[in-house]
């Protein structure tokens, strides 16, 4: 399987002032987050407003974010929903547009035992040759992958690892102690410190939008055992994922955009910007961090 790099972009999907998926802005986003320091994308995930996109707009964005940046970086395709079919359909669908692996979410909404969890990726990751990440997101799913079913995934050959966002460590350190060879990519920005100290692979990230290159040094120095240099870099970065969800995701990393100067345009309903007093709050604390774009005074 090829590698996907460690610290990869949970991308937004722009649009123009009509509202249409902007592609040429995809991809002048995508090769700045490159230039940033991110490893590669993930386009389509939640961040990018999956369930607001259309099968159509999802091929083209994979497609043309792909042959932007050709072998500089990885694109991950968000082609995971609740419904195994319509995800085999998708899984085939990112295949055709060349991209260099899946992301597929724990179904949501349906609920389903633990069977049908590890039942609906491997289905999945037996409909495709690209690497496999499963997403473990409760928060948004309304169901815990167990540590269990982590591991029963992890013996399918292209299920190359989990991006954990259940804010459990524990949780993670048995699937780690258990399967060393299966990565783990943090899927909560404040928790990316504690499960690389503890071995975890990488990050798909939202703040990495901004402070991509803070999150590649403290990875860094991780991995050359400078840990409280690591930990001085990720204290403040606490403080700049707080900013980045006090109106929730993917709201408020887009505002941030904005606020930056990326025409991404508005996002499509039911997602709604912050309002005036929370987005100054927001830009207020991140005035206070060196970010990869700096904030307009």
């Amino acid at each position: 399987m090829p590698e996907l790099g460690r610290l990869l972009t949970a991308m937004v999907t722009p649009y123009t002032p009509g509202g249409e998926v902007d592609y040429a802005h995809a991809r002048r986003l995508a090769a700045h987050l490159v230039r940033s320091g991110n490893d590669g994308l993930v386009l389509a995930g939640t961040t990018g407003e999956a369930p607001l996109l259309s099968d159509e707009e999802k091929f083209r964005l994979w497609s043309e974010v792909k042959q932007e940046l050709g072998d500089s970086a990885t694109v991950v395709a968000g082609a995971g929903t609740n419904d195994t079919r319509h995800s085999i359909h998708l899984s085939h669908e990112a295949e055709r547009a060349g991209v260099d692996g899946i992301l597929a979410v724990v179904p949501y909404y349906l609920k389903p035992p633990q069977e049908g969890i590890f039942q609906h990726f491997r289905a999945i990751a037996e409909s495709t040759r690209l690497p496999v990440i499963v997403y473990n997101v409760p928060g948004r799913t309304g169901i815990n992958m167990t540590v269990e079913t982590v591991l029963r995934c992890s013996e399918i050959p292209n299920i190359v690892g989990d991006k954990e966002a259940n804010g459990d460590l524990a949780h993670s350190a048995a699937i780690m102690e258990a399967a060393p060879d299966f990565k783990i990519w943090s899927g909560n920005d404040n928790d990316n410190f504690h499960l690389w100290c503890m071995g975890a692979w990488g990050a798909i990230s939202v703040t990495s939008h901004i402070v991509a290159s803070q999150q590649q040094q403290m990875l860094r120095f991780i991995h050359e055992g400078r840990l409280s240099e690591a930990a001085a870099i990720h204290r403040p970065l606490c403080r700049v994922t707080d900013a980045c969800f006090l109106n929730g995701s993917p709201s408020t990393i887009r505002y941030v955009l904005r606020q930056l100067g990326f025409e991404i345009g508005a996002p499509r309903l039911p997602v709604v910007e912050p309002d005036a007093a929370t987005g100054a709050k927001v830009m207020a604390e991140l005035r206070r961090h060196r970010l990869d774009t700096m904030v307009p005074a």
